[in-house]
């Protein structure tokens, strides 16, 4: 492979990281939220079977069951609205392997009575750093760790937002 084939292979592969962070977990995260399952095969595809999930304020998550229960089932119990916003990425690859981190903003609505107590409208800020495989030319979640820095209600908040598909 000639060395500019092989540097654009290389941007082709954190591009790849990108999309599958912003498109695949955070658009199908927050689609999942709304009441949208449209975005589990998608996560569920891009994770590793020995995933790691690591999210602060809950026990370590190990295996791709633990983690899908988790991002399919509760996140969406706690979550009515939100808008994950993923940005300031440092992405690095080495071979099969790769290490990226995100800082997170993310509006969020809670459920009434959800199993966290926090009620209303806020936003949760924080840092994604994660681990990747690629497995047949498919990069996949090996470990995804959310440093979650505050998880904030609003007094004066956006509780009647909703998701929207359109304008008209």
């Amino acid at each position: 492979m000639s060395d500019l084939a092989s540097r654009l292979d290389h941007l082709e592969q954190i591009e790849a990281i990108r999309r599958l962070k912003h498109a695949v977990y955070c658009g199908g995260v927050d689609r999942l939220v709304a009441g949208d399952p449209s975005g589990k095969s998608a996560i569920s595809a891009h994770l590793a079977d020995d995933v790691v999930g690591d999210w602060s304020g809950r026990d370590l998550m190990v295996g791709k069951a633990a983690v899908e229960a988790f991002l399919f089932e509760e996140v969406p119990s706690v979550l009515s609205y939100s808008q994950h916003r993923v940005m300031n990425d440092v992405i690095d690859i080495d071979g099969d392997t790769a290490t990226a981190s995100w800082y997170l903003d993310c509006p969020a609505v809670f459920r009434p009575g959800n199993m966290r107590k926090i009620q209303g409208s806020g936003i949760i800020i924080g840092r994604y750093q994660e681990q990747y495989v690629r497995q047949y030319g498919v990069w996949k979640w090996r470990r995804i760790t959310a440093l979650l820095d505050a998880v904030q209600v609003f007094e004066h908040n956006w509780s009647a937002a909703v998701q929207r598909e359109r304008n008209r």
